[in-house]
Parts: C-alpha cells; sequence; structure tokens
C-alpha cells in the first residue's frame, strides 16, 4: 500500500481557489481524518480541496495515520489574509545604479511617495518623492547633483509576505520583502481587493473552536454533528449538513455513497478510526446504529478487524505518561459560550485513570493557569475510563454551585465522579449550559 501524500502549504499558497477543509482548534482523530476524507471526495469531485489542520495531531490520530499510510496534513494556525496574497508585484524597483531622470520616471509611472531601490535582487532602501525636488532646485543653483545611492534610506515600516494584511496602515504604500529581496508593494486597498481564502469546515460549528481569522475567509459548507452554536455568519448561503450521529465520518461515509464514489481503502481506515475514537469503539451514548453500520462498511473495505483495531488505536491515545499536566489540560481542548460565560472544557480518554488522578493537584494547577490565561469563566478536564466507561471530571473557576446543579452531585474537592459518562457533546457541555442559565 502506498502513502498518500498531503500537498505542502507551500504547493497550498501557488494554487488559486484553492479550498481547505479543516477541523477544530486541538483537533481530535475525527477532525483530522474527517478533514481529509471529506477533502479527498470534493478532489474526487473536482473540486480543488484541501486538508488542512487547526493544531498538532494528538497521539491516537497519529497511530491511524501511521497505520493506513497517510502524511499529515499542513498546519494552519490562521485564516488572515496575508500580503504575500495581496502584494502588488508589478510595481518594479530603481536600481542603485539609476539616474534621476529613471526615478523621476518612475514617479510620473506610480503613484507611491516612496520608490523601492536593489542592488541586484537585494533590497536597500527606498527613495522618496521629495528628494528628487530637492535636487530640481539644484539645478537652478548650479549646485552637484546627488546619484540615487546618495538619496538612498531604509523605511521604518517594512513588510514580509507572512504579514497580515490588516498590519498595513490605511494610507500609503510600503515595501514588501522576502528576507533582503524585493517581492512588490502593499497597502490597505491591496489588502481589501484580496481574495478571501474559502473554508470547508469539518466536526465543528462554534465560532471559538475555528481557526483565528475566520471573519477574513470565507465559509462555504458546514458538515457536523454537535450543537450549533455560537454566532457563525456567512455573506451568503453555504451547504450545511448536520446530523445526530456519535461522529462526522458517518456523515461523510454516507456523502461518499450519496456521491457514488467508492470509499478509497487507505481513506476508509480513517473514517473508521475517527468513528471508533468518537465512540469510543462504541461504548459512548452518542453512538447510534447508523455510526455502527458505517464502520462495519469501513473496516470491510480497509481490511481490519474492528474490535483488534479499535484497541489499538485507543490503547496508543491512552497512553499520556509522557505528557506534562499542561499538555493534558489542552488536550482535545474545546472551547464554549452561553453569550456569558466562556470556558473550556478538554477530555483525557486512558486505560486505567489512577496514574492521572494520583497528580490532580498538579493538573487543578494546570487547570487554573489556562483558566487565567485567557480569563475563561472555568476551565474543565473529563478524565475517562475507556474499560470503567465512567469520568472523573475535575476544574478550575468559581463553578461549584454550576457542577453540582448540572450533575446533581456533591463536588468534593473541584471534582465529581461520573459513572456511564464518556461524552463530553453529549453527557457534558449540555446540563453545564443548561446550569449556567
Amino acid at each position: 500500500m502506498g502513502t498518500i501524500a498531503v500537498r505542502s502549504l507551500n504547493e497550498v499558497i501557488l494554487l488559486s481557489k484553492q479550498i481547505f477543509v479543516t477541523g477544530h482548534k486541538s483537533p481530535d482523530t475525527d477532525s483530522i481524518c474527517t478533514s481529509i476524507a471529506y477533502a479527498k471526495l470534493q478532489e474526487l469531485q473536482g473540486v480543488n480541496a484541501i486538508p488542512v489542520r487547526a493544531g498538532e495531531i494528538n497521539k491516537e490520530s497519529a497511530f491511524a495515520l501511521q497505520y493506513f499510510k497517510v502524511e499529515p496534513q499542513p498546519l494552519v494556525t490562521d485564516l488572515y489574509v496575508k500580503v504575500g496574497k495581496a502584494v502588488r508585484r508589478d510595481i518594479p524597483p530603481l536600481p542603485v545604479s539609476a539616474s534621476l531622470k529613471d526615478a523621476a520616471q518612475w514617479f510620473a509611472a506610480y503613484h507611491p511617495e516612496e520608490a523601492p531601490v536593489v542592488d541586484g535582487e537585494r533590497f536597500v532602501g527606498v527613495v522618496a518623492k521629495a528628494a528628487l525636488a530637492d535636487e530640481f532646485i539644484k539645478t537652478v543653483t548650479g549646485e552637484e547633483l546627488s546619484r540615487i545611492k546618495d538619496l538612498v534610506y531604509m523605511p521604518e515600516t517594512v513588510f514580509s509576505p507572512a504579514h497580515n494584511g490588516h498590519d498595513v496602515p490605511k494610507e500609503g504604500h510600503y515595501v514588501v520583502v522576502d528576507g533582503d529581496r524585493y517581492i512588490g508593494m502593499i497597502c490597505a486597498g491591496c489588502v481589501e481587493k484580496a481574495d478571501k481564502q474559502q473554508v470547508m469546515l469539518v466536526d465543528h460549528n462554534e465560532r471559538k473552536q475555528i481557526i483565528d481569522g475566520i471573519e477574513e475567509a470565507e465559509i462555504v459548507s458546514v458538515v457536523d454533528h454537535h450543537r450549533i452554536g455560537g454566532t457563525l455568519m456567512t455573506e451568503g448561503p453555504i451547504f450545511i449538513l448536520f446530523r445526530p450521529v456519535g461522529c462526522t465520518a458517518t456523515i461523510v461515509t454516507a456523502l461518499y455513497e450519496q456521491a457514488g464514489i467508492a470509499v478509497p481503502k487507505q481513506i476508509a481506515g480513517l473514517l473508521l478510526s475517527a468513528i471508533i475514537s468518537d465512540t469510543v469503539l462504541f461504548r459512548s451514548p452518542t453512538c447510534t446504529e447508523e455510526d455502527k453500520e458505517a464502520a462495519a462498511k469501513l473496516a470491510d473495505i480497509a481490511g481490519v478487524d474492528i474490535q483488534t483495531y479499535g484497541m489499538e488505536m485507543l490503547k496508543a491515545g491512552a497512553n499520556v505518561s509522557d505528557l506534562t499536566p499542561d499538555q493534558i489540560v489542552h488536550n482535545d481542548m474545546k472551547e464554549f459560550s452561553d453569550g456569558v460565560h466562556t470556558f473550556t472544557v478538554a477530555q483525557v480518554q486512558v486505560m486505567d485513570t489512577s496514574d492521572l488522578l494520583a497528580q490532580k493537584n498538579e493538573l487543578l494547577a494546570a487547570l487554573e493557569r489556562l483558566r487565567a490565561s485567557k480569563d475563561f469563566s472555568a476551565s474543565f478536564l473529563m478524565i475517562t475510563g475507556i474499560i470503567e466507561e465512567a469520568t472523573n471530571f475535575i476544574f478550575a473557576g468559581p463553578m461549584e454551585e454550576v457542577v453540582a446543579k448540572a450533575f446533581s452531585k456533591d463536588v468534593v474537592e473541584q471534582e465529581v465522579f461520573l459513572p456511564h459518562v464518556m461524552s463530553r457533546k453529549k453527557q457534558i457541555v449540555p446540563p453545564l449550559l443548561d446550569a449556567m442559565k
């Protein structure tokens, strides 16, 4: 079996009208695997789509990708319009050997108040239009004229292609360099005219879970299995598909069938991995018969035994022995808001919870650091035992009354034990939001 290679981000930038397909921040296996699978479906239907990820890949997802020989998608941390996408590359520089006449002709042809100057390809500074007026005075007084290189100075503001376009001042034109090589010039109007990055969202829809800068991008579709939350808005109608199943991969599997397109073997393996992960090998209360049926079909295509492969993958993800407390409280973390309170819920699934509970004080301290870092109302951590099928729920923040009300449990040292609770989506977030009202 060959390896499926995802195009690098450098290749992505060169392509026009490229659509990103992405899961949420702090991506889990559903976000990682389903974004790859959905992008592949779009590609097979003639759409110029590429999967990207909004965060680092966890051990479980890495196991699935390696098992089915699929390379990880490139990391994209924001969707802001970049200077490199808006730069005017049609404005040539002046060579340092240029004459004053050359400079005058340059200013007659272009509008900026400063002309870029290069020595070969190396940017050496700019010449101000006003300086030419001073040189004209010298022609009247009979003084010796300066040369272009004598008038060059380094401007205060220079941009690189990676800079955010919204940082370009509203007035003026500014030089863009890649290292020390002149690229072109940028202005606020250039940024406004630049094409927005088109994005397809899978496995999320809440604003706080989307890659930063979504306000400067264009959402073209959402495929999800969560609640509709936040204040997501689009400029026009888009394709939206929400279904109350245990995993987004189940929905994408159905979309392959609906399109009459056979699921490639490696993609089937990834979709199966996502379903196993989100349903915790069908133990989660979010699991539906449709999830089980899709998993059976995908396992047949991928050529694996569901139970054997599933336990191998879950065990790979459950090994958190090398993670720090801060890494653990950020694991599969999502932000939620009821309009008043903004809070985070992270989840770590392990075979045995005893090792994590032994470091509860360190985890609580890490949760408090996370909470305080962005002034969240609270930060929660689900320590879920896969075999036990239960969750120890710990938290930082003044939420004792809310937690007690949400789960009808007495809170003891910032913790409640929740038997038969494994799903953040169905068993944790809804009662928390209700209790916050």
